[in-house]
């Protein structure tokens, strides 16, 4: 196996097709080209929460060539955001500080996203509502985040558990199955049903390219709104047609 292909193969596997077609396309060539340096995950993580930085200082300005140019050192940021995660596993260099690391930085990015969109708006139209907007987004961002890490919780039934099962328990038990699946075949094609990171990295920098910071905030926050109530809805129906 060459070594492009061992690195693809030790990374993980997003859901949304952006980050798996698109930015890992970015993301692997470059931890290919820097798989025999000395850099380490953390400094690339590092680099990308910088990087960050800089694109929310460009949104801050406000004008529009400002923010087109923010959008690309945006996306680069989450380019080098994947390569991290790639990086430390085809080097097996994992350690509890690297995981808290990327963990707070992309919180911390979140929060300073959202601040420079609003600020930047702002600055030539005051008097607009678009902080409201900004508070919004980070409850619901968070709100997702949580419901990512407490999705083994959410919907465990605490029904009995019982061996004996009638021809009747096996007849609803296989129609359930099937509307269950048909329920999985339709939720694969929902856009953005995950909302991961990589979604909202994505879906920002189109918004930013053909409308402006306010209604970029807008986009998201309804966004996160909606997968805010579908995530623990089904996730609630996956555990009722499983148990």
């Amino acid at each position: 196996m060459s070594e492009f292909k061992a690195i693809n193969a030790s990374a993980k596997r997003p859901v949304d097709i952006w980050t798996n077609y698109g930015y890992y396309f970015f993301s692997l060539r470059f931890v290919y080209l820097i798989r025999k340096t000395n850099i380490t995950p953390n400094q690339v993580t590092l680099f990308s929460f910088f990087l960050l930085l800089f694109a929310a200082w460009l949104f801050s300005r406000g004008t529009r060539n400002a923010i087109l140019f923010g959008v690309l050192i945006h996306q680069l940021s989450f380019v080098f955001d994947c390569a991290d995660g790639q990086l430390a596993r085809y080097k097996q260099q994992f350690s509890p500080y690297g995981a808290w690391l990327d963990q707070i930085a992309d919180r911390i990015k979140e929060y300073v996203l959202a601040l420079a969109f609003a600020y930047g708006y702002s600055r030539f139209h005051p008097g607009i509502a678009v902080w409201e907007y900004a508070l919004a987004e980070l409850f619901l961002l968070f709100l997702l985040e949580y419901y990512e890490q407490q999705r083994g919780k959410i919907g465990k039934t605490s029904a009995p558990i019982t061996n004996q099962q009638t021809p009747d328990d096996h007849k609803k038990k296989q129609s359930e199955s099937g509307f269950y699946q048909a329920l999985r075949n339709m939720r694969s094609r929902i856009p953005f049903r995950g909302f991961t990171i990589g979604e909202q990295y994505f879906l920002t920098g189109i918004l930013l390219l053909f409308t402006n910071e306010k209604d970029t905030l807008i986009g998201i926050t309804y966004v996160a709104l909606i997968m805010a109530i579908y995530h623990p809805l089904a996730t609630i129906t996956k555990r009722r047609f499983e148990s």
